[in-house]
């Protein structure tokens, strides 16, 4: 029921950043997380419904991975932005 649960949460909030994405902030770290968003939503629906777990072993690493790249990336458009505008 968890992994259910997750899968929506990962593809409502995936919605809503293309959402807010489209409509507002075209910025290109925006369209950075809401990828990472479906990426994480499809990751999850794999995850549930295969028998294997794709957060254990190989797979966890590459899950893990994928989500420091994201945060490398966002840390350095967060930095690139404050100085910019000091």
């Amino acid at each position: 029921m968890t992994g259910w649960l997750s899968v929506i949460v990962w593809f409502l909030l995936a919605a809503y950043l293309i959402y807010s994405c489209i409509r507002r902030y075209r910025t290109p770290i925006m369209y950075i997380l809401s990828g990472f968003m479906v990426f994480l939503g499809v990751w999850e629906l794999i995850d549930v419904l295969t028998a294997v777990n794709l957060k254990a072993g190989v797979y966890g690493w590459i899950y893990r991975g994928v989500a420091l790249i994201v945060l490398v990336l966002c840390l350095v458009w967060y930095f690139v932005l404050r100085n910019r505008n000091d």
